[in-house]
């Protein structure tokens, strides 16, 4: 992204909008630009541009330096770890399952897996029954290569949305990784069957 967009305009939202408002807009938009869950190329880079766009309007103190001075009031007082770092501060709030995952998915993007599978590990303690924190955390596994670990995270992924043709197929790349190319077909044939791919 070249130049900087409106916060405002990035989340689709107004100066107005009520908190519930602007977290609903987030999540909708997180879910769609994920890069766990799409292909485009551009995907990773809309993500982050989202998901720093929420940590400034979510957060009542870089909300009002971004009110009052745009991105120079952020920029000139925050730092790109600023703006993510602080679980525990205002705006977030530390018993949101959502928040964990999105937050972990902000560090998933930025290359910080370990950081990442810390934060889906806090979304699962508060609700173990969400498929798709289950895959994020296998995803961010298996680029540490941690191959059996993340067979293990999509085995729960699994056990709760046993229809998910991504997690299969990412079940199957963990599997070949690790040399296991019989169980990886069977994985990568019922990802297919689930329509991976259309």
């Amino acid at each position: 992204m070249a130049a900087k967009r409106d916060y405002y305009d990035v989340l689709g939202v107004t100066k107005a909008s009520s908190q519930y408002e602007v977290k609903q807009q987030y999540r909708k938009l997180a879910l769609k630009f994920h890069p766990d869950r799409n292909q485009y190329p551009d995907t990773g880079e809309h993500f982050k541009e989202i998901s720093k766009a929420y940590a400034v309007i979510s957060d009542p103190g870089k909300k009002q330096a971004y009110d009052q001075y745009g991105h120079a009031g952020i920029d000139g007082r925050y730092s790109g770890n600023d703006i993510f770092s602080g679980a525990q501060g205002s705006g977030f709030n530390s018993n949101d399952a959502w928040g964990w995952r999105n937050k972990g998915g902000a560090l998933y993007s930025l290359g910080k897996y370990n950081e990442a599978i810390e934060c889906y590990d806090k979304s699962i303690e508060i609700d173990s029954n969400n498929p798709v924190v289950w895959n994020n955390k296998g995803l961010a596994l298996n680029l540490l290569g941690k191959y059996n670990e993340a067979i293990a995270s999509y085995d729960n992924s699994i056990k709760i949305d046993p229809n998910d043709a991504d997690v299969w197929n990412n079940k199957g790349l963990a599997l070949n990784a690790l040399g296991n190319d019989n169980e990886a077909k069977k994985c990568y044939d019922k990802s297919r069957e689930l329509g991976y791919g259309n």
